[in-house]
């Protein structure tokens, strides 16, 4: 997609909010940051990785897409939803709730099975290596298939909770050259130190949480901020381990916030009113 054509509006009847800035408040009826749509659309179990466990059993990686009920968009940008587990258990529903929310603001949302390990010695280190591939290989096969489904290759955003948070930052800050144009962590960290240029992030963390220290979360966005990256760093004092369920609500309003004024901004995306979607 060209600049020229992001800053031209691609639903017939929307209005180009011409000059407004980020970080302000966005009016009601902003795609992308309100809920803009009353339904959404699921295209379910579609295979994009097959690939072995950590035992060495066969397995198909699944993956569920949802996309806003009536949209005319052509391209639309990308939410990767991951749940959490520890990588010992879990699947691709656990988030269901966030992508339907990034659905009705007018993403695309997909949400992925990645491996969880089913041997005796759990490890991991190789846990957490199978599930970056695996996430890689999602964010390849979304680039790879993004004309199909509707879909900007350049505005993916991973996002995960828990084990699913350490998925995204590791796909933001691991490759060479990484693919994906932002993350959201919550509940979540790093083992890979945050190094320069790298896409902006947004994570959240409880300060009562004892699974993944708010203190080491917060480490990791003061690191990648003093790499010179974008982290927005987000506290619920008393939070524990479960803020993504205990404060989505508020989560899913910030995210979306995030994304708009510090990945589809800087891309070109411009604020849309779509008055009659909702």
């Amino acid at each position: 997609m060209t600049t020229l054509r992001r800053l031209v509006p691609a639903v017939l009847g929307v209005a180009l909010l011409a000059g407004t800035l980020p970080g302000c408040d966005w009016p009601d009826g902003t795609r992308f940051v309100h809920q803009v749509f009353d339904a959404h659309e699921v295209t379910s179990g579609i295979t994009y990785r097959s690939t072995t466990t950590d035992t060495g059993a066969p397995i198909d990686l699944q993956l569920d897409i949802y996309e806003p009920t009536g949209d005319t968009r052509s391209e639309r940008p990308v939410v990767v939803w991951m749940f959490g587990g520890g990588w010992r258990f879990g699947d691709r529903n656990q988030l269901a709730g966030y992508a339907v929310d990034s659905a009705r603001r007018g993403y695309v949302a997909v949400t992925i099975d990645y491996r969880i390990w089913t041997g005796p010695d759990f490890d991991l280190f190789a846990a957490s290596a199978n599930a970056y591939e695996d996430t890689m290989a999602a964010v390849e096969w979304l680039r790879d298939h993004a004309g199909e489904h509707g879909l900007d290759a350049d505005a993916i955003v991973v996002a995960g909770y828990s084990a699913g948070a350490i998925n995204a930052l590791h796909a933001l800050y691991r490759p060479a050259t990484t693919p994906v144009a932002g993350a959201v962590a919550i509940a979540g960290l790093t083992f890979t130190a945050p190094s320069a240029g790298r896409p902006p992030s947004i994570m959240f963390s409880g300060t009562a949480d004892t699974t993944v220290p708010h203190s080491s979360s917060l480490d990791v966005c003061e690191s990648s901020k003093d790499a010179g990256n974008v982290c927005r760093f987000v506290s619920y004092e008393g939070g524990d381990h479960l803020v993504a369920f205990s404060q989505a609500a508020d989560i899913r309003a910030r995210t979306a916030d995030f994304i708009f004024e510090e990945v589809l901004w800087p891309l070109g995306y411009r604020a849309e009113m779509m008055p009659g979607a909702a």
